[in-house]
Parts: C-alpha cells; structure tokens; sequence
C-alpha cells in the first residue's frame, strides 16, 4: 500500500472513530496543583463545523482550569475488548472558548434532552473546542500527528437543511430503513429518534442511549443524502416477503 493509500486508510478510521463516539477525557491545567494535567469524563457532540461542542458547569474544576489557560486536549477511545493498547486513540489538542449559540444549544440538546435543565436551572456553560492538532494511535505501534484540515469534514448541511432532514426522518409516517438498522444490529422495531447527520451516517437515541448509524457511502449534499435514504428504503421494501 503506497503512502497516500495508507493515509486514506487511516482517516476514514479516525472519521469512523470520531463519529462513533458521544463522550471524551477532557484533560486541562490544573489551577489548584499547578503543572499537573486534570482529567475530566465529559459527554460532547459536534456542532455544524466539526467543532467538539461541551456544556460544563461554571463550579466545574475543570471550567477553572479552562477559565485560567483555555489550552486543552480530549481523548477518545474506541470500543473493544482484550488489550487496551490495541485500541484506537485520538487525541484532540484544542482551545476553549465558550459560545452564545441558540443553534449550537438547540444541536446539543438533541443530543442530551436532560442537560437543557442544567442551563436553565444550574447556569452551565457552552464551550467550543477548536481543534489546533490531532494525534492519532490506531493500535500498538501505529501513531501518526494530523492536521485539523484533514479530520473531520465539516457538516455539509446547513441549519435550515439539516432541520428539514431531521423531521423527515423523525416523522410519524416515515421509519428509518430496515435495511440501515439492520447492518447496525438495530431491530427494526426499535423506537428510534434521529438527533444528528453528516455525510457519513446518523446520530440517534434509543432508550438505551445514542447510537451511530454508519452508512456505507458518503452523502456530500442533501440531494444526495436524500437519495441514499431513499434507496435503502426501496431496497428495505424489496426485501419484505
């Protein structure tokens, strides 16, 4: 495999990883004890930019230290079992910076219905992590520094078109395709609710958490989106005895 293959390789991993994942180490500088890093477990979606978008509470020591030097990184890790270093890892060094967003709440919030208490209620905060470098480990002795321009795409859809797609495929009369939930070991009968989207897939919520919808194509526009939708549900279709 030549250099350019196997970098193409490698980002289509960290995208899948990246998209796969709804919760990260969040790691600052320490206030308290300084020189020393303070690590937090924190939930997190993306906003329409590929930005890492949190909502922490003001009283939060990590939201100090941020307050103090907005400098920080967020690990995520892939699933699987055996030996850990055998896992995917990307870490996200990025700045702080906290946001005034009603679109950016609004995303957020589809995401993690609960939380919008926590604003209204406990004054928790918004920030956006820009992302300045990532370091990527795709098992023991694979590790590789990337530009932010390479990963992650932005979202090619914009507030009003991705608003659109959410309620056509959360609306009463339409079902997300048997064909998608299947390949994702999703029954078909399953209450599912559709909270993000992007090129490659979707974001939803079942009573048991989020979940990633990959798809086996990239949808760049949401012609295209709207497409491959509707392709799998005719094959969905076709496949009903």
């Amino acid at each position: 495999m030549n250099t350019e293959s196997s970098t193409g390789e490698l980002l289509k991993d960290i995208n899948k990883l990246w998209s796969e994942s709804y919760h990260g180490l969040l790691s600052t500088h320490s206030v308290k004890y300084q020189g020393y890093p303070f690590g937090s477990l924190l939930p997190f979606c993306r906003d329409t930019k590929g930005n890492l978008l949190l909502l922490i509470s003001h009283l939060a020591q990590h939201t100090r230290n941020l307050e103090h030097d907005p400098r920080c990184s967020l690990t995520l890790t892939g699933q699987g079992d055996g030996d850990v270093q055998q896992l995917a890892r990307l870490t996200c060094l990025a700045q702080a910076e906290t946001v005034n967003s009603t679109a950016a709440a609004e995303r957020y919030f589809r995401f993690y219905p609960e939380a919008r208490r926590y604003r209204k209620e406990l004054n928790f905060r918004f920030y956006r992590l820009d992302v300045k470098h990532y370091y990527y480990i795709g098992g023991f002795g694979s590790a590789r520094w990337f530009d932010p321009s390479r990963i992650p795409p932005p979202i090619p859809f914009s507030t009003a078109d991705e608003a659109e797609l959410l309620y056509q495929l959360n609306s009463h009369n339409h079902d997300l395709p048997k064909q998608l939930l299947d390949s994702n070991g999703i029954p078909a009968d399953t209450p599912v609710e559709v909270v993000g989207l992007d090129p490659f897939g979707l974001d939803v919520r079942l009573t048991t958490g989020l979940r990633r919808l990959q798809f086996k194509t990239s949808c760049e526009d949401k012609s295209a989106f709207l497409k491959h939708i509707f392709a799998l549900s005719n094959a969905s279709t076709s496949d009903t005895p």
